[in-house]
């Protein structure tokens, strides 16, 4: 079947991620695709069952069950095309972050932005960064020439790929070239150890012919466009794709029992090939991007083993990965940020040893769910805190100026974003829609008007590699209520200038079935106004003078329509940056506070 010809009448999607692998059903119903059903099960890749068909295989029985429908043949393949009885589907998609990251060393020359932006590049897929080598500037071991101590510490970090860049298109040359001899040295050795890195030169164009006959044949190797062809300008697009190919090759490639899974008989119906997880969600932020021109859309998935940044910009994708950290592998996170940075989200008193040992007993069952409210809030703080710090790393990497919508002044560097989509299971598994909505606040600190967008079933990144099949299954299931409106919100800025207690805004809500509710916000507060969902009110927004609500100061704009949702409006007027008291028992208190406010 041709998806450009027919249209699909459904189709399973299979995400398999380091600790749960879930399967999802979207089919046509009267013409429109819906979401159905959903299972997971737990990923199988590593021993005793080193295979992750057997957890996929259990995940779609899971699914027949609850869809009513059969999936899987005799042998337990999946049967593919949808038959005459209802059995089976016309396609499967399958996505993944299950394979370990890849291994890299970036080199640049220190004090240049070539350095940053190769980060950004690396940062755009499942990569950990193994070492960071600058041309001049950092420290050496006692005894060694720079040379040799560029050698030793590539050949240490035992890479899969040495990215260097350096010197923008017709500038730097020797110190480039002094990088690349140094790369080809340590693969020399590295051969010789019994791996064979590759290195990807993304630097002085110029370079490029001096660079391949430097390199020759001790490594494998691949020039790339300058990720730094300018002084303002950033070209981290095709590293980034080579680095996801090396990627979905090597690392998907080697997950024990995907080749089984792509084996299944779905290329008679379509062939969709095994995507990473990340890229797939980021498709629903481009794609719903690409429609809106006043604004970015941010999706954030705060999974297992990776948190996920995907902004897009009038249909550009920027995404931003840490492979290193997710809500079950936290532990060495702990030291990077601090307890206390973890502490400061909490409503009780803590100790170190109470947070340490809560990260390092996830990681030892990163299957498991809190069993009481003192572990989901400690979940749900270190959450915040992964969250803030992928965000961080995301920002610079982002566009700044006309191609983009414009930032507020005054408080906040983030763009205006609409939607906003919550993704993994910290998140989506939330007791309370509250507790979830708060904590994207407190992560992401939107500022205007915004909705918040949860990816409660788990879809966003089954819709995304599912719409490479047919473009509008992500549409219509967008359309048709597979990700959950957690709130509209309004977070005005200009309020941390203000004190505390002094009305900032006035907020009107005009029901349609008629009455009113009027509300003066105050500085500091954190307001949930009523609003059910499907049900629909007009907003009047009036902040006062020096108060910009992404209108300009002071101006409220016309009367908005807005649409119900599991929380309402919510009027987020707590400043940008957010204001968490130093004082430990007030701070306490503060978060009791905002608790209350949403639900939560």
């Amino acid at each position: 079947m041709d998806a450009s010809s027919s249209q699909l009448d459904s189709i399973v999607a299979i995400d398999i991620g380091t600790v749960y692998t879930k399967a999802v059903l979207i089919a046509r119903v009267e013409g429109v695709y819906r979401f159905i059903a959903r299972a997971e099960s737990v990923t199988t890749a590593e021993a005793p069952w080193s295979d992750v068909a057997v957890g996929t295989r259990h995940a779609l029985e899971k699914l027949s069950s609850a869809a009513g429908r059969r999936l899987l043949d005799e042998r337990g393949d999946l049967t593919t095309p949808q038959q005459p009885d209802g059995s089976g589907v016309d396609a499967c998609v399958v996505t993944a972050s299950a394979g370990k990251p890849l291994s890299v060393v970036l080199a640049g020359l220190a004090g240049e932005w070539s350095l940053e932006s190769l980060r950004h590049a690396a940062m755009g897929t499942y990569t950990t960064l193994a070492a960071e080598i600058a041309l001049s500037g950092g420290s050496r071991r006692a005894g060694r020439s720079l040379a040799d101590d560029r050698i030793q510490r590539v050949y240490d970090a035992r890479p899969d790929v040495v990215c260097i860049s350096g010197g923008t298109d017709g500038g730097a040359e020797r110190p480039v070239l002094e990088l690349v001899e140094a790369a080809k040295f340590a693969a020399r050795f590295l051969e010789v150890a019994g791996s064979r890195p590759r290195i990807l030169f993304a630097g002085n164009a110029k370079l490029k012919p001096r660079v391949a006959e430097t390199i020759g044949d001790a490594a494998d190797f691949l020039q790339i466009d300058n990720v730094r062809p300018g002084l303002d300008v950033e070209n981290v697009g095709p590293l980034q794709v080579e680095l996801e190919t090396m990627y979905t090759t090597h690392k998907m490639g080697r997950i024990a029992g995907l080749a089984t899974i792509s084996a299944w008989p779905k290329a008679r119906s379509i062939t969709v090939p095994a995507m990473p997880t990340a890229r797939a969600f980021g498709h629903v932020a481009q794609y719903l991007s690409a429609e809106n021109t006043k604004t970015g859309v941010l999706g954030v998935d705060a999974g297992g083993s990776t948190t996920t940044v995907s902004a897009a910009f009038g249909g550009q994708l920027y995404t931003t990965l840490r492979s290193d950290v997710g809500t079950s592998f936290v532990a060495r996170f702990v030291d990077e940020v601090g307890w206390e940075s973890v502490a400061r989200w909490l409503d009780f008193e803590v100790s170190e040893g109470d947070i340490r040992a809560f990260a390092a007993n996830k990681e030892l069952r990163p299957g498991t769910i809190p069993q009481d409210t003192s572990d989901l809030r400690i979940e749900q703080a270190l959450a915040r805190e992964v969250l803030r710090a992928t965000l961080r790393a995301a920002r610079g990497a982002w566009p700044r100026g006309t191609s983009i919508p414009r930032f507020l002044g005054g408080d906040s560097n983030v763009p205006l974003f609409e939607p906003i989509i919550g993704a993994g299971g910290v998140l989506a598994r939330a007791p309370r829609p509250g507790q979830a909505a708060l904590l994207m606040l407190d992560a992401i600190e939107p500022v205007g008007v915004t909705t918040l967008v949860l990816d409660v079933y788990g879809l966003a990144a089954a819709l995304g590699a599912a719409a490479l099949a047919e473009p509008l299954i992500a549409v219509q299931a967008l359309e048709q209520g597979g990700l959950m409106n957690l709130a509209t919100v309004v977070a005005p800025l200009g309020a941390m200038r203000t004190r505390a207690g002094e009305v900032v805004m006035n907020v009107r809500l005009s029901y349609e079935s008629g009455g009113t509710i009027e509300d003066d916000i105050k500085a500091g507060s954190l307001s949930v106004l009523p609003l059910s969902p499907g049900q629909k009110a007009v907003m009047q927004l009036r902040p006062r003078v020096g108060i910009d609500i992404g209108r300009g100061a002071g101006r409220g704009g016309k009367p908005t329509e807005i649409t119900g949702s599991a929380l309402g409006l919510i009027v987020d007027a707590r400043g940008r940056p957010l204001g968490v008291s130093p004082d430990p028992k007030r701070r306490r208190e503060q978060m009791k506070s905002w608790l209350w406010d949403v639900g939560a």
